[in-house]
């Protein structure tokens, strides 16, 4: 598999660095990635990508506390089949600490609409909404190492 097809499959099928942390209802919000890392490794039967990305997420409605962007590094981890430019499966942790210092990690699973985002650990500020999950999808597409992207809570 040529890694330019490789890139493009990876953009085109599953949203880039999206891992959002927080949720209130209307605590949605948009972002961008720009890939900083990718490796590959590759199997007689499938392909693993491992893709790096720093983004900026900007918060709708922040409550009141909350900043209204935060910046935040997303590693996605991707399956494909040999000689398919689809993948088969993936994840992707993102981490974030904001400017007041507090931390937050939220997991991407695939979704019927995009991608389930659920935060999975936080402190401070963002404790209280360890649990919270998203739906998120790719808006544009702009090169095969940037796009941008946005969410919404569902709970």
């Amino acid at each position: 598999m040529k890694i330019k097809n490789l890139i493009s499959a990876i953009y085109i099928s599953l949203l880039p660095s999206l891992a959002l942390a927080g949720g209130h209802s209307g605590l949605g919000g948009t972002g961008t990635g720009i890939v900083v890392d990718i490796k590959t490794m590759e199997g007689t039967s499938g392909v693993l990508v491992q893709q790096t990305t720093k983004d900026v997420w900007i918060w709708d409605n922040p409550p009141e506390g909350f900043h209204k962007a935060t910046a935040a590094t997303c590693t996605q981890f991707l399956t494909f089949a040999a000689g398919q430019e689809q993948p088969v499966g993936f994840n992707s942790v993102c981490q974030s600490v904001d400017p007041d210092g507090d931390v937050a990690v939220s997991l991407l699973t695939p979704h019927p609409d995009g991608a389930l985002i659920t935060q999975t650990s936080g402190t401070g500020k963002w404790e209280a909404l360890n649990g919270i999950k998203f739906i998120g999808g790719t808006d544009i597409r702009i090169d095969a190492k940037t796009s941008t992207y946005s969410w919404k809570p569902t709970n």
